[in-house]
């Protein structure tokens, strides 16, 4: 009969182990998702300025239809994860190094402080969320091995946890 307490003991212990790692990994990779969503919405909301500033020296106004419906639909799509805006962060991108090859062919914008201003603001975010990227793929090493260390046990069969992608 003690041999049985002692096992329950054990196995809870266990269990308990396993439920404060998953809630602790779990709240690490939520963080880290919400680091980088804020980063990307404060650098999408810095577009409108760029557009703004690029605006009195660019002639053609269609340059600007795409980043403007990017930035339109950025601001309205709520983002759940951090693989939902993936997408939407490398077609903002490639629409950013457009406007930026465009303004390398206007000298006047080149000294513009406002624009210089926000260029390097936006440029920023973008490494920042890059920084952010490579911390959350370590936090989801960190899951991943707890869940494989989890499914080698029994307590596989009690906790179904799935793995995670690394973006």
């Amino acid at each position: 009969m003690n041999i049985l307490w002692i096992l329950a003991i054990i196995f809870a212990f266990i269990l308990v182990f396993y439920v404060l790692g998953y809630m602790l990994l779990q709240r690490v990779l939520i963080r880290e998702e919400e680091r980088i969503l804020d980063i990307f919405v404060s650098k999408v909301s810095k577009i409108p300025a760029l557009i703004e500033v690029m605006r009195l020296h660019v002639v053609d106004e269609k340059a600007f239809d795409d980043i403007t419906r990017l930035h339109s639909e950025s601001m309205i799509q709520r983002y759940d994860t951090i693989y939902d805006l993936l997408e939407q962060n490398a077609r903002i991108e490639h629409e950013f190094l457009f406007l930026l090859k465009l303004s390398m062919q206007i000298p006047a914008l080149q000294k513009h402080e406002y624009f210089v201003y926000i260029r390097d603001f936006i440029i920023s975010y973008e490494r920042d969320m890059r920084s952010r990227f490579s911390l959350y793929n370590h936090a989801v090493d960190s899951w991943n091995r707890f869940i494989f260390i989890k499914n080698s046990t029994i307590i596989w069969l009690i906790l179904p946890w799935m793995t995670r992608t690394k973006v």
